[in-house]
């Protein structure tokens, strides 16, 4: 019995360094990358008096109820295979936006929602503070449309998950984070699926007037960065080239 645990105290530092060693290989082929998305765009509640709004290409979009009661929500994606070797595994997902302006400093609950349709970034534009958008372009996504002016969403005002992927109480103007376990599960899933990456619907207070939140776009000077943590897969290994079949000896 003796004989046994002195062995046993003998080969624990061993397995210890061997698990150590182990784990340390594990976390030095961990991986991080920001990216900044490959598309977003607001979405305008509707007002025949209006027409059709978007701001395909400005420098902003909106979030929440503005003081005129009309809805506003901001949409945007990432390209993720583009970035990330297939196989991996993501383990951390943390976006980061810019607030610009804001028409009080009173906290509102600001979530993403995953996307479950395609929609589109057209030529719109919109001027000055950009709060009410510019007549759409084709292939602008709208409050009505995925693709103006042809395809339509299912419901108005964005066709997204009720699971609310990640949320943040967003007051005044500053750099605010959203990260969670689902973001997590979302990014990994577009990774596994790209055909599934629709991106995030980014949902503001609607509950009140006042409440609208004015976030910077990737076409401004503080656009959006998604920083993803990964441990990538395997490595894929060349397929071996047959070997001639060995002539029999006279």
């Amino acid at each position: 019995m003796n004989k046994a645990i002195m062995t046993l105290r003998t080969l624990f530092p061993l397995f210890l360094a061997a698990f150590l060693v182990a784990i340390g290989i594990r976390l030095a082929s961990a991986d991080t990358i920001n990216i900044n998305p490959s598309k977003d765009n607001t979405l305008y509640d509707y007002v025949p008096a209006d027409g059709d709004r978007s701001n395909a290409l400005g420098d902003h979009f909106f979030t929440g109820e503005t003081a005129m009661g009309e809805f506003r929500r901001g949409v945007l994606a990432f390209d993720i295979t583009g970035n990330v070797p297939a196989g991996s595994t993501i383990t951390g997902v943390t976006l980061s936006m810019h607030v610009s302006r804001v028409p009080n400093n009173t906290g509102r609950t600001v979530e993403l929602h995953r996307l479950l349709a395609a929609w589109g970034e057209g030529t719109s534009q919109a001027s000055g503070e950009e709060g009410i958008g510019a007549p759409a372009t084709p292939n602008d996504a709208t409050w009505r449309h995925r693709f103006f002016d042809t395809i339509f969403w299912t419901t108005q005002g964005g066709d997204f998950s009720a699971t609310v992927s990640a949320s943040q109480s967003v007051g005044g103007v500053g750099q605010y984070t959203w990260s969670s376990a689902q973001m997590v599960a979302d990014v990994q899933s577009w990774l596994d699926n790209a055909a599934s990456n629709f991106g995030w619907l980014v949902l503001g207070d609607e509950t009140a007037i006042a409440t609208a939140k004015r976030f910077d776009t990737r076409e401004s000077a503080s656009p959006p960065m998604l920083t993803i943590e990964f441990i990538p897969g395997p490595r894929v290994l060349p397929t071996p080239r047959p070997r001639p079949t060995a002539r029999p000896r006279p």
